[in-house]
């Protein structure tokens, strides 16, 4: 059990009192403070926005070590990350104490040397302003890579920019600003070695400013700063020479499964185009085409991080997949397009957002695909949500389409015009209909995995819900094989499992692998509609997403059984992940990330 100390002596490293301190606080007072602190809070909410994992990060939360300074706290409360801060002494909490009082972030004394807990307890660790003033920095940097499950974020100044002469002018320094401190000064490469030592790769980093902050604070002009910075930032100079670095590092994940490598029809230097490729299952995709010798170009937002796929060779255009302009430039001279991307399922997403997304950017692919003479195969992913509810199952590929929500009915959309259009225009295409897509690197079932290791289920509904299953390496092996079968051309595919499974055989299976024994316990659904459609009517006008909605609800209420015989026997394709194998399999990998824990 933690034992809160108020005498900051009983903890060998305790640099973090001082920057908690008012007086500190005072050196980002101002019009100039808040602009260099705005800076430092966009950076790291890009970097959380960026995780593969964002969707859980809200649940599994954020360690800010040293953060008394509440430099951090403040931005991530107010974007509701949940969110603990350790510090050196009690007094470490006074700048916090409005945000822990009201319940929006925890607080506890300890060693930071020797953190009070477990093993890949937190997702993501955040460190600023402390490990340059460390004596022990790299016992710092082991302790936050023991508690991190998959990332650490942290900053620290660099002599690979003017503060090369910092130690020289320490002395001015300390007169000009009065409240400075000795620092120590980093090669980015001791900072990677450090973590490597971890077992940590570098992800994305980020100069912050080009000239000493002590000048701006001296000048005491905001837009003179910004527009000097700016100018320096565009001249790339902050990015080669910036300081402080602001460096996220991400534990190196053993290999979770085999990625399978089917074989491909496709000429080695054959150019394709994947949507989508930064998302799960466009970057497996991805990865497999490179892997078989292919040009593949992607289309990736400007805001994507690409560091998850920074080992392949990827012709990168960087924009909306609904930008004409994007569209024309990543389509010239492709004999191949695999449409996969989608938009994200959030209620606070306005309609048009989902329209852009599936039906605008299969209208720019599709006409742009036109232009290239020697054109083959347009791949375009849908989803088994076009069929909605399936009142009777198993549906196959010619069963009614009834889409439930914006998701689906703009994913019906695009489907229907592209079948429409290519039809008209002689446009080889094939339309996959993914089942459920899981797999290691799958967040969006984390939910329910978790829901499995509990002692007691709750499910909605007396019936049992049917749900079907499709795992991500299968999934990416048939949209490769159906870009070149020529049984699959003007084709639809439902693509999934032979066989379904309910939602209480799905927790029995994970639970069974967590050593978890459960209580299966039936709710009525109709009281958690009508709150879902309260919360997401508040919600929305809040501009907030809403913690329960109908569509979250639906899947433990609606039916989702396919029949796949056609890919079967069309395309000749076996799965190579039963349900069971592939549930199995990917319970294991949460638990390596630290997602989930087995019983003891």
């Amino acid at each position: 059990m933690l034992q809160t100390h108020n005498n900051p002596n009983v903890f060998p490293e305790t640099a973090d009192i001082e920057t908690a301190s008012d007086d500190y606080a005072g050196r980002f007072a101002g019009a100039v403070g808040a602009w260099m602190l705005k800076i430092q809070e966009v950076v790291v909410l890009d970097l959380l926005k960026d995780h593969p994992g964002v969707p859980t990060l809200r649940e599994v939360g954020i360690l800010d070590v040293g953060g008394g300074h509440g430099q951090l706290a403040v931005p991530l409360c107010r974007e509701q990350y949940p969110v603990t801060v350790v510090g050196s002494a009690e007094v470490c909490r006074q700048r916090l104490a409005a945000l822990v009082d009201a319940g929006q972030c925890r607080f506890q004394v300890a060693d930071v040397l020797n953190l009070p807990f477990a093993d890949r307890f937190f997702d993501t660790v955040l460190c600023f302003r402390l490990v340059t003033h460390c004596a022990r920095w790299e016992e710092l940097i082991g302790e936050l890579c023991r508690v991190a499950a998959r990332a650490v974020i942290v900053d620290y100044p660099t002599s690979q920019s003017l503060n090369c002469v910092a130690p020289h002018l320490f002395g001015a320094k300390k007169k000009l600003e009065g409240n400075t401190r000795a620092f120590r000064l980093f090669r980015h490469e001791e900072i990677v070695g450090a973590f490597a030592r971890h077992s940590f790769v570098p992800g994305r980093r980020i100069g912050q400013f080009f000239l000493p902050m002590v000048l701006h604070r001296r000048l005491k002009c905001r837009p003179l700063s910004a527009a000097v910075e700016g100018l320096l930032r565009q001249a790339g100079l902050v990015r080669r020479l910036g300081s402080p670095v602001i460096m996220e590092l991400r534990r190196r994940e053993a290999a979770a499964f085999e990625i399978s490598q089917p074989p491909c029809a496709m000429p080695a230097g054959t150019r394709v185009l994947v949507t989508g490729a930064t998302g799960f299952t466009g970057a497996l995709l991805a990865r497999k085409l490179v892997r078989s010798g292919l040009e593949v170009h992607a289309i990736a937002r400007a805001s994507s991080n690409l560091e998850a796929l920074r080992d392949l060779h990827i012709h990168w255009h960087r924009g909306n997949v609904f930008d004409e302009a994007v569209v024309a430039e990543a389509t010239q001279g492709v004999d191949y397009i695999f449409h996969v991307a989608a938009a994200y399922r959030e209620a606070r997403h306005a309609d048009a957002m989902y329209a852009q997304v599936h039906v605008l950017s299969t209208q720019l692919l599709a006409r742009a695909a036109l232009k290239n003479p020697a054109f083959k195969r347009f791949v375009h992913v849908s989803t088994v949500g076009v069929h909605g509810h399936i009142a009777n199952p198993p549906a196959d590929e010619l069963y009614s389409m009834c889409p439930g929500d914006i998701y689906q009915q703009t994913k019906a959309d695009a489907e229907l015009w592209l079948r429409n259009f290519a039809q008209k225009k002689s446009l080889s295409y094939t339309v996959i209909r993914p089942a459920a897509i899981y797999g290691p690197g799958d967040t969006r079932l984390l939910k329910f995995f978790r829901m499995a290791s509990h002692r007691i289920l709750f499910l909605l509904g007396r019936s049992q819900c049917l749900y079907h299953l499709i795992h991500v390496d299968d999934l990416t092996n048939i949209m490769i094989l159906a870009a070149t079968h020529p049984a699959a051309r003007d084709e639809i595919f439902i693509c999934g499992n032979p066989d379904c499974v309910t939602l209480d055989q799905m927790a029995r299976i994970v639970a069974g692998e967590l050593g978890n024994r459960f209580h299966l316990v039936r709710l009525p659904a109709f009281p958690f509609f009508l709150a879902a459609d309260v919360c997401e009517w508040v919600c929305r006008k809040l501009g907030v997403e809403p913690p329960i909605h109908r569509r979250r609800l639906a899947f433990f209420t609606k039916d989702r059984s396919f029949n796949t015989r056609k890919l079967r026997e069309k395309l000749g394709y076996q799965v190579r992940y039963s349900n069971e194998a592939g549930l199995i399999q990917t319970t294991r990998w949460y638990c390596e990330r630290g997602w989930l824990k087995r019983r003891s």
